[in-house]
């Protein structure tokens, strides 16, 4: 019941800044030249566009592919992707994407894949994507620095503190690898913490049941440092995984028959801006992506146009992931229910 509630306010809220973004944009601009910059997107942007989400959801499903079956663990990269898809969408509808890697998890759980692995999986993809964002944000930024520093005047700040919040992130995962009596040091005291707050019934079972989920991942990291191919190949999947979802501004960019900024002068504004919202704790990050586009690509798309730009990237790095995750997961319960029946009239 409360799970169901916090969804609903989670929706509610995206609603609320979806329309708050509608409202701002309709009254702020003119509504003739607000057609005439939706006119300019060719059906081409939008199979473009398209093709970016299919690619994004195939490396987020084909980094944990990988890191699975690497470790002996048989998962078909349909189950893979599928599993992304049910995670991106708890990620996108979760304040600050705590639901997503459980949920994924839990999908790859139906598909007998252990606990202790998919959480591997999870941790070895979020640590591989965060450095890369990190590293290829501050390349890119070296590359370009005239230009980054034209369209982040009086907002570079907010670079800056995407930095160091996403390093601390980082940090935290990273704890586990390197020291296991720390790991097992913050597990004792959340459980602790956990038993005087009546949410944990069984502290010896949950104690026991974290050190073995711990002792998987320190394995699995381990063995993956000791085979640097595979490290490498998370690395550039990651990479993919964010040229990707960068290029969705480039596409709608140049069929607005814009032409002023070159395709790693687009990714390279694009990173940055999800280096400084990615962290805020709300559903999706709402609100920040939207007012951070509009102030990182005030200079690159004219007015109306930015608002069109707005709506269209957000749709394919945001919405659509979200209807997809509705879709699969009303599929899901039906065929759940349609199982229960069945088993209930036998």
């Amino acid at each position: 019941m409360k799970a169901s509630v916090s969804k609903l306010l989670n929706f509610l809220f995206l609603l609320f800044t979806l329309g708050v973004v509608l409202l701002i944009g309709f009254r702020g601009n003119d509504m003739e030249e607000l057609l005439a910059a939706l006119g300019s997107i060719t059906p081409a942007c939008f199979v473009l566009c398209f093709g970016c989400w299919c690619l994004y959801v195939l490396m987020n499903a084909l980094g944990t592919w990988c890191f699975l079956n690497r470790q002996g663990v048989r998962l078909s990269l349909g189950g893979s992707i599928h599993s992304a898809i049910i995670g991106l969408y708890y990620c996108n509808v979760t304040p600050g994407a705590s639901g997503g890697q459980p949920m994924e998890m839990y999908e790859l759980s139906k598909r007998n894949v252990p606990v202790g692995y998919s959480g591997s999986a999870m941790a070895i993809r979020f640590v591989c994507f965060q450095v890369t964002l990190l590293v290829a944000g501050a390349v890119f930024w070296l590359c370009n620095r005239a230009f980054v520093a034209q369209h982040t005047q009086g907002i570079r700040w907010l670079v800056l503190l995407g930095y160091l919040v996403n390093c601390f992130s980082i940090g935290g995962v990273l704890l586990m690898a390197v020291s296991r009596k720390a790991t097992l040091w913050v597990i004792d005291k959340c459980i602790r913490v956990g038993t005087k707050l009546h949410l944990c019934k069984d502290p010896d079972a949950s104690r026991e049941k974290w050190q073995n989920h711990c002792e998987s991942f320190v394995g699995s990291f381990r063995m993956l440092m000791k085979n640097p191919l595979d490290l490498l190949l998370q690395v550039l999947i990651a990479f993919v995984q964010l040229i990707a979802q960068m290029l969705v501004i480039w596409c709608i960019y140049r069929s607005m028959g814009l032409s002023g900024a070159s395709v790693i002068e687009i990714i390279t504004v694009g990173t940055l801006l999800y280096i400084s919202a990615s962290y805020t704790p709300l559903p999706g990050a709402s609100g920040a992506q939207e007012g951070g586009f509009a102030l990182f690509f005030r200079m690159l798309f004219p007015d109306a146009g930015l608002f069109v730009a707005l709506l269209i990237w957000r749709f394919f790095t945001y919405y659509f992931t979200i209807l997809a995750g509705v879709l699969l997961t009303t599929i899901g319960s039906i065929r759940g229910m349609i199982k229960k029946t069945e088993t209930s009239a036998k």
